[in-house]
């Protein structure tokens, strides 16, 4: 493999953005493979160049490509300023043309890359640049990633500014002794998230004024524009999926972070894209990475011991090469179940021939904690109770236990002990499962729920109870109350006033096994991935105190609460 270093690739306004390139050893004309990264492609490198990790250039010199990686505008050795997202489709247009007209390029471009490296994918190919052929997002999203419906990943966008403010620091106009002082307050910062994310208000939290490392303010603008679609629009999120031209391979698993998004973006580009885009969109469901802990995600293979890379390039082959090989001849969905491990081929997502079955919420005395006796019923109005009721108050929220953040580090497969112990968590259940029940699709919960508050949040996670009592969280989701109707229209609670709410939970792909049981924990915070709900109505980060909400969730006939899932029977 052939490396050229640092290639300067001027963008349409004079901006030079820094690129390397990885290239077969016999010289010859090529298709291209590009990248897009805001973390400095030297770190890509590091990370990706040897072992098994599924972008390794080496991989796709051996197979008759060129891989470009690039850094984007305003990181690494690339000059301008950066802004998430809000240049990444003119600037990804124009790189995909600069790479089609070089000598060494069939004129066939491909694209691969995860989260934001998958994101920036999708607005490129928003762009319809003419020589871009197919991409390959992994784990990512077509919206802001860190803000969605009103809510705010307060963990993933911290930890994530974070990072941008320290790749600022290498590059800023400092001397030793300002940037020695600016690592070591990053350092005290990083050493003590929880105080970030307890400070209120969080518009004044330490981490989001880190000017003098060069950064743009962007944590405080988001939070300014939380309900402004005009502001997201400008910095071009969500990227325009529909006018996407091109086939794509969406990959996503299980217990990512952002599997929700990559649903939605294949739902969307498979009814809304342009006619190739929707007869050639594929979603892989699998191990894009290692999930230690997760079944079927646990190693980097997928079915019969294949790897992601295998996938890529058999992929690429395909639509870049022109080989008739089986990738586009199988059904476009491709998945496993947890629990035990099987991998299925389907005709679309959700997948045709399940059957909804719905999970009515119940109790005879209440169902505050495991100690209550909250169960899940067949039918509606079930329970000797009418109502169950908590409060939540945001000075003492329920804690994040679902590992569903963003570092690559976090433990996702985690006890709820702690979480269903408390008085302020709503816990439902089944009877032990007489045998296996094998769900696949997305997952609902519809709450008939009030709250003293004027603006609240809702939330609901599904969880798998083992026969020694111990439980693991499957997937989640959370409403705000003032966007329950959308982003577009928010409208405050009337105080102790009954609305439905309908908690979008994403997807899955388990098997509940005989001997289990099916949970629903139903609370009002999920502490710190999201940020708190202060319950007073106002604008996300101003508040320097809350008010306890007196939260009631309603299941009788006239308010049949409820969780939907999609039975599999093979």
């Amino acid at each position: 493999m052939r490396e050229l270093a640092n290639v300067m690739v001027e963008m349409r306004d004079g901006v030079r953005l820094a690129t390397d390139l990885y290239l077969p050893d016999e010289e010859g004309v090529y298709p291209a493979i590009a990248v897009r990264t805001p973390y400095i492609k030297e770190r890509w490198k590091a990370q990706h160049l040897d072992g098994d990790q599924y972008m390794n250039p080496k991989k796709y010199t051996d197979a008759g490509y060129i891989v470009a990686v690039q850094d984007c505008r305003g990181t690494g050795s690339s000059e301008g300023s950066y802004v998430p997202w809000r240049d990444d489709a003119n600037d990804g247009y124009d790189y995909i043309e600069w790479l089609a007209a070089q000598s060494w390029c069939t004129g066939k471009i491909g694209a691969m890359g995860s989260s934001n490296l998958g994101s920036v994918q999708l607005l490129e190919a928003s762009m319809m640049p003419p020589h871009l052929t197919t991409i390959c997002p992994c784990g990512t999203s077509a919206h802001m990633p860190f803000f969605r419906h009103g809510i705010m990943n307060l963990a993933g966008a911290s930890i994530w500014y974070l990072q941008q403010a320290d790749r600022a620091v290498v590059n800023a106009n400092l001397t030793d002794e300002q940037r020695n002082n600016l690592k070591e307050k990053i350092s005290e910062i990083k050493a003590d998230m929880d105080r970030q994310y307890r400070w209120l208000p969080l518009k004044n939290m330490q981490l989001a004024h880190m000017e003098e490392t060069g950064i743009e303010p962007y944590f405080n603008e988001w939070l300014e524009h939380v309900g402004d679609s005009g502001y997201w629009t400008k910095i071009h999120m969500p990227a325009e999926v529909r006018n996407i031209q091109i086939p794509i391979l969406f990959i996503t698993h299980w217990y990512d972070h952002l599997a929700k998004d990559t649903f939605e973006a294949y739902h969307e580009v498979s009814n809304f894209a342009g006619k190739t885009a929707q007869e050639n969109v594929h979603l892989y469901i699998g191990p894009w990475r290692c999930y230690p802990g997760i079944e079927g995600g646990e190693n980097d293979f997928w079915d019969n011991d294949r790897r992601l890379s295998d996938i890529l390039i058999e992929w690429f082959d395909h639509w870049l090469y022109g080989k008739d090989n089986d990738i586009a001849k199988k059904p476009p969905v491709f998945y496993h179940t947890m629990g035990k491990v099987n991998w299925h081929y389907a005709e679309s997502w959700p997948i045709p021939g399940v059957k909804e079955k719905k999970f009515f919420l119940a109790s005879d005395h209440g169902a505050n904690s495991i100690r209550g006796d909250g169960y899940l019923a067949d039918s509606e109005g079930t329970g000797a109770k009418a109502v169950d009721t908590y409060d939540y108050d945001p000075m003492d929220p329920v804690p994040c236990r679902s590992g569903v953040v963003i570092s690559p580090g976090d433990s996702l497969r985690q006890s709820q002990e702690d979480v269903e112990n408390r008085e302020d968590v709503l816990v439902f259940r089944t009877e032990i499962l007489k045998e296996d029940m094998e769900v696949v699709g997305p997952v609902e919960t519809v709450l008939w729920a009030s709250s003293s508050a004027v603006d609240t949040d809702f939330t609901a996670k599904l969880v798998d109870v083992c026969p020694d009592g111990s439980t693991y969280n499957v997937v989640e989701g959370i409403v705000r109350a003032r966007f329950r109707n959308g982003i577009d229209r928010e409208e405050l609670l009337i105080p102790d006033a009954v609305y439905q709410y309908q908690i979008d939970m994403s997807g899955v792909g388990i098997v509940f096994q005989k001997g289990h049981k099916i949970c629903l924990e139903i609370s009002s915070s999920n502490f710190p991935k999201h940020d708190r709900n202060m319950n007073t109505g106002n604008l996300v980060g101003e508040d320097a105190e809350g008010v306890v909400a007196h939260q009631k969730i309603y299941h009788d006939m006239e308010h049949p609460s409820f969780m939907k899932l999609s039975i599999v029977t093979r």
